[in-house]
């Protein structure tokens, strides 16, 4: 795997990038049905390190990650495989040590007047959500691990087709039959009512 010293990444402005087979990733395609080999089964990557340049970010160590891979994983509602697209990127500003994980925007001092509006917004449309994330960073960063996790986070909970294999036929067959083959119940109802 590999290790660099994140800090130093960051504070000089490093690039590292690389493409791996995602069966690589065992935690990853851990549960996943079996990925493809050759170029349709590789993870591209790319980290680049910065030090932040304005507004609370000033000059705190961040890293960019930037993960594509095409995972193949099961849909949950017609149980075939299909690929799935990832293409994610994320900031991460780097901490020294977990107890700097809760420290900042979250206890009331950044937040101007929004605390709370992160838990509310389960889409990530709140005030922190365009906030980096925090990891703790060392002198050994695993950076692959960090390119897992993202890549991890990036896999759906429940995968599912936008629209599954063979429901558009059924799709655009149900509207019409029944409108041919079964008159309207209220057409009774009007025959109904001029009986009297």
């Amino acid at each position: 795997m590999k290790r660099i010293d994140a800090f130093a990444f960051a504070h000089s402005g490093k690039e590292a990038h690389g493409t791996i087979p995602l069966v690589r990733f065992s935690r990853a395609v851990e549960g996943l049905p079996e990925q493809p080999l050759g170029d349709a089964g590789l993870v591209t990557w790319s980290v680049r390190g910065e030090i932040g340049k304005s507004g609370l970010l000033l000059g705190r160590p961040l890293l960019h990650v930037h993960v594509q891979a095409n995972p193949v994983l099961v849909c949950q509602r017609c149980n075939t495989p299909f690929v799935h697209p990832i293409d994610s990127e994320v900031l991460l500003q780097l901490v020294k040590s977990e107890a700097d994980l809760d420290d900042g925007f979250t206890n009331g001092e950044h937040t101007n007047g929004f605390a709370g509006e992160d838990e509310e917004d389960e889409e990530g449309n709140g005030f922190v959500s365009n906030q980096p994330e925090k990891v703790v960073g060392s002198h050994h960063f695993d950076l692959l691990a960090q390119v897992e996790d993202e890549l991890i986070l990036s896999v759906p909970y429940v995968p599912k087709h936008e629209v599954c294999p063979g429901a558009q036929a059924n799709v655009s067959e149900v509207p019409e039959e029944p409108a041919v083959k079964r008159p309207s119940p209220f057409a009774v109802l009007e025959q109904l009512k001029h009986k009297d």
